[in-house]
């Protein structure tokens, strides 16, 4: 049987991945300390490359640190969401500003945003699940027009950010992919200047709608048995 310190090492970015899914999906309790030995114990590693992976996840928005205190799970407050989606139509209003004259960047994410939009509107087989994914592949297709990393990574954490909330909206009802697929439309149709109004218009939407989801998930959730952390 291998050492903890070689299993963690090669095995760190597994680690990282688990606990990257569960800080995704909220799945730690909102605003309260991630206690590490119970998170090794279950992946079977030393604290070591909990410690690190935390640490990343901290980097990217994830999880937060507070001094005597250690990692702290993100709250789920409206403030924070409204925050992430102010910041993601700034980056995606931006990356259309700034993109490049490329017709074969174009073509290609002309492509993907195509699969999107088939995928939104298949009634049969468009899960929640499915809807935050496409969302988050359709906001990174159009950041990657502008052909600066900067804005792709930083959408990228923003997508991580709200994928959990983005997919329990999408369980509600609502009309979050018609606004999706009026935004791949337009794209499609190279009209820029209406599909950053349309960006506009789907993240007015959501911010006015996230104080009374939250509302609605915490009395769900208050409900439900958590994991240890």
């Amino acid at each position: 049987m291998p050492d903890r310190i070689t299993f963690s090492t090669c095995n760190g970015d597994r680690v990282y991945q688990a606990i990257k899914a569960r800080a995704v999906a909220c799945d730690f309790n909102p605003g309260e300390p991630i206690r590490l030995s119970p998170l090794a114990s279950s992946l079977g590693v030393s604290t070591t490359p909990i410690r690190a992976a935390l640490n990343m996840l901290v980097a990217e928005g994830l999880v937060r640190r507070e001094p005597q205190k250690g990692f702290i799970a993100m709250s789920l407050s409206a403030e924070r969401f409204q925050g992430l989606y102010s910041l993601n139509q700034l980056l995606l209003q931006t990356a259309l500003t700034m993109r490049t004259p490329d017709a074969r960047r174009f073509a290609a994410a002309a492509d993907i945003v195509e699969r999107i939009s088939n995928e939104l509107d298949d009634e049969a087989g468009c899960t929640a699940a499915t809807v935050a994914t496409c969302t988050g592949d359709l906001f990174r297709c159009i950041a990657e027009l502008a052909g600066k990393p900067h804005i792709t990574e930083s959408v990228v954490r923003v997508n991580d950010s709200l994928e959990f909330i983005r997919e329990y909206e999408a369980r509600q009802p609502g009309t979050v992919c018609a606004e999706l697929m009026t935004i791949c439309d337009l794209f499609l149709a190279e009209q820029f200047d209406a599909t950053v109004k349309a960006i506009a218009d789907y993240h007015a939407s959501r911010k006015a709608q996230t104080a009374g989801l939250l509302v609605s998930l915490e009395q769900q959730r208050s409900e439900e048995p958590r994991l240890t952390q």
